[in-house]
């Protein structure tokens, strides 16, 4: 278990296995919640839109391309 000590700025430190680990480098943002006396702290996605993506089943993957092919035969 690593441990991170709170400063008197209120700044905690992550540990370098966890950055290397998450991928998180400078200027990355992180996502912070408490659950249950706990805190959370993931690394936020880029963007909603991406998060969403990444839940998403194969099945689905390139479907956006089919549909916009089927709605343009419509037009026709």
């Amino acid at each position: 278990m690593a441990l991170a000590k709170l400063s008197s700025k209120s700044q905690i430190v992550l540990p370098a296995e966890i950055r290397r680990r998450l991928a998180i480098k400078p200027g990355d943002m992180l996502e912070i919640t408490d659950k249950d006396s706990r805190i959370i702290i993931r690394k936020a996605p880029l963007s909603f839109v991406d998060a969403l993506d990444a839940c998403t089943s194969e099945i689905w993957r390139g479907y956006d391309k089919e549909l916009e092919e089927a709605r343009a035969a419509w037009d026709e």
